[in-house]
């Protein structure tokens, strides 16, 4: 249920590129059903995680998944790119209810160090899945065209939900009130003044703006720049992907003996690094994929190595509310991976220098908000 929102979103990115002639489009026109797609992750869950708080997860996951697989065959039947764009919205409406429940239900079940393991050994799993997700839409594009992706969304959503239906059990033990409109915006005001939430969480934030970033860049760059077939790109963020679930595995092993603060700096130093090579790379104007994917697997270890850790703290900063602050904190990183998206979108030109400037500014951008931020004394005692 956690990795059904990015696959959705990394395995229909091949087919972009050409989006634009089959629709007779533009390019920013077919950007978004990226962004749109984000932004709409984002927006659900600050709706979702205080609705699972009062009514529980469960019902609130079901719902999600089933409105999913509505809009995944939506998408599949979509005879326009306008029909397309707002197919991804309802696609997206369901889908966010795996990325902020998931993180929610884990943080019912275990105190934030072990947690932050947990999670880690989750998205490995889910870097497994994105990460095989371009490759495989890749070829599917290659062989059947872009609807061929959104066959596979609908299997899978579907066995989703029957796995949901026979598997997924209650983890809240103590319901919240319905919250008001009022009350959640008094709710999202009180986690933002959290200061652990503000650091943790903006760092998280700015990782996945680079990523994003990537994701909307890397398939313009790599097929209509550097003129490589799409499954070139698939076969290239294999490793990329690979790299993410390396810093994963780390993060599972190690997240609990050396704490959320060494965890995250010594991955957000791995990443900012990186991020200086790849915009290097880009002024230096050489057009070969690895001077792309190299730089920026080595910042999926740091990323890897980091982000359950991040996450973790920022949701634990507000143990009161760990819905909303699940919710809040998905919502900012698709909002600004969203504005992220649209703004390589728009600079797409004859040079990869903007998008290796966006993708790599916001490693920096993350490393700067954690280094600057105090160390506050995060959440719960293990046990709490």
């Amino acid at each position: 249920m956690a990795v059904i929102p990015s696959f959705s979103t990394n395995v229909f990115v091949p087919s972009m590129p050409g989006l634009v002639a089959y629709f007779q489009s533009t390019p920013v026109t077919v950007q978004l059903t990226l962004t749109l797609y984000l932004l709409t992750l984002g927006v659900g869950q600050l709706l979702l995680g205080p609705l699972s708080d009062r009514f529980g997860r469960r019902p609130v996951l079901l719902t999600g998944l089933g409105v999913y697989v509505l809009g995944t065959i939506l998408c599949l039947t979509a005879g326009a790119v306008e029909s397309l764009i707002a197919a991804r919205v309802i696609q997206a409406a369901g889908g966010c209810a795996g990325l902020v429940l998931g993180r929610a239900m884990i943080r019912d079940l275990y105190a934030r160090d072990k947690a932050a393991g947990v999670l880690g050994y989750v998205t490995m799993t889910m870097a497994m899945a994105t990460g095989l997700a371009p490759f495989i839409g890749a070829f599917l594009e290659e062989w059947w065209g872009w609807r061929a992706s959104f066959v596979l969304m609908t299997a899978l959503g579907s066995l989703l939900v029957l796995g949901a239906l026979r598997f997924a059990r209650e983890t809240v033990t103590s319901r919240s009130a319905m919250p008001s409109p009022a009350h959640m915006v008094a709710v999202h005001g009180s986690v933002l003044g959290a200061a652990g939430f503000r650091r943790f969480g903006g760092y998280s934030v700015c990782i996945l703006g680079s990523y994003y970033a990537f994701m909307a860049g890397a398939p313009y760059v790599v097929i209509v720049l550097f003129g490589q077939p799409p499954s070139q790109f698939g076969v290239y963020y294999i490793f990329a992907g690979a790299a993410y679930i390396t810093g994963n595995f780390l993060a599972g092993r190690l997240s609990e003996r050396l704490g959320a603060e060494t965890m995250t700096k010594v991955g957000g130093t791995i990443a900012a690094l990186s991020g200086l090579a790849l915009i290097a790379l880009a002024m230096m104007d050489i057009r070969h994929p690895l001077a792309i994917f190299l730089p920026i697997s080595v910042s999926f270890i740091g990323s890897g190595l980091s982000q359950p850790s991040a996450m973790m703290s920022a949701i634990d900063a507000v143990p009161r509310n760990i819905g909303a602050a699940a919710g809040l904190l998905g919502a900012l990183q698709l909002g600004v991976g969203a504005i992220a998206s649209l703004a390589v979108g728009a600079t797409q030109g004859a040079s990869p220098l903007p998008f290796a400037a966006i993708s790599g500014g916001f490693l920096l951008l993350a490393l700067a908000i954690l280094v600057g931020g105090r160390a506050p004394r995060l959440g719960r005692k293990p046990g709490g």
